[in-house]
């Protein structure tokens, strides 16, 4: 994993605009949402160091708003992103692909 690159990111997440994705979503500790598919409308990333991101989805009739965001691994298959506690636990990641995530 790598710091996020905010830039690097936005152009990365902006190819998938107008596809149909799946989406991996996770708190820790507290509960996921896995394989979730959607239209993806529009994305933004928003902060410094500690990053917000926003899913738009399904004609941005849905929204999901992934905070506290700090690194990220980026392929040609899948867009990974997770965030970090002060003990450097993971403590929140989401993952958008355009391909179902294995269960």
């Amino acid at each position: 994993m790598k710091e996020i690159v905010s830039d690097f990111l936005l152009i990365n997440l902006q190819k998938l605009i107008g596809q149909k994705v799946y989406i991996h979503f996770e708190i820790n500790p507290g509960g996921y949402f896995r394989n979730g598919t959607a239209l993806l409308s529009d994305v933004h990333v928003k902060g410094e160091k500690s990053y917000r991101v926003y899913l738009e989805l399904d004609a941005k009739q849905s929204i999901i708003h992934v905070d506290n965001l700090t690194h990220m691994k980026v392929t040609d298959e899948q867009i990974i992103l997770m965030g970090y506690d002060e003990y450097d636990r993971l403590a929140r990641s989401l993952e958008i692909s355009c391909n179902p995530f294995s269960m």
